[in-house]
């Protein structure tokens, strides 16, 4: 993290938080108890509102790594290849070696930043013509990553095929959940209370990222 700090320009003088971050220590509450205090050697403090802007500028290198080494989307002159939201990393490549040369430049920023990807959280799909082929394992760190027909990237359910589309079968199943669960537990409400209930917790499960999805008359029924 330091070094990230250092080649993004911040004056040495602020890296001090080397002794800030060199004295972070936490415990366990387990009920009335609490375990003896215990270092805590990785992450940003939890609250602090300086840690999103470290976490982001740590998380930065794979963004400047794989837009330095050529590969990835691109639109005119600009990047889209390397989509960072928090931890979760998505990588857009036209081919599926320039995928391959992307997850190799991401496994060797991982290891040179002391990180680990988990491969079971890890997906392959594609959108395009090449969704009808048959196309090989793409590997990170020397395991394989499956390819999916679904993926489920910040709630939306991406589905591979020749144009971008979006499965809303898990979002209604989760919405019918809701709306049965509320039903069942408050049968002695009143119908306004149960309105109101179903608005917020049922509708919002529903309408999630609505706004950035492209429906389609068939997933608007």
């Amino acid at each position: 993290m330091y070094k990230s700090l250092l080649s993004a320009g911040v004056p040495l003088i602020i890296v001090v938080l080397c002794e800030w971050y060199g004295k972070m220590f936490s415990c366990v509450r387990w009920n009335n108890s609490i375990s003896h205090m215990f270092s805590v050697g990785s992450g940003v403090r939890q609250g602090s509102c300086l840690s999103p802007v470290i976490f982001n500028v740590f998380m930065n290198a794979f963004v400047v790594n794989v837009k330095a080494a050529g590969i990835g989307c691109h639109i005119v002159n600009m990047f889209f290849g390397c989509l960072l939201h928090a931890d979760d990393i998505m990588l857009l490549s036209p081919s599926v070696s320039g995928l391959q040369s992307m997850l190799d430049n991401c496994n060797k920023t991982a290891q040179d930043l002391s990180l680990k990807f988990n491969i079971h959280k890890s997906h392959c799909m594609v959108i395009g013509k090449a969704a009808v082929m048959d196309i090989g394992q793409m590997k990170l760190g020397g395991q394989d990553i499956q390819w999916y027909q679904s993926v489920k990237y910040l709630g939306v359910y991406l589905m591979a095929g020749k144009k971008l589309c979006f499965d809303l079968s898990p979002v209604k199943r989760a919405f019918y959940t809701a709306c049965n669960s509320i039903f069942s537990h408050g049968s002695g409400l009143d119908e306004i209370a149960l309105l109101h209930l179903q608005e917020v917790y049922s509708l919002s499960v529903l309408m999630y990222a609505t706004p950035a999805l492209l429906l389609t008359s068939q997933t608007n029924q």
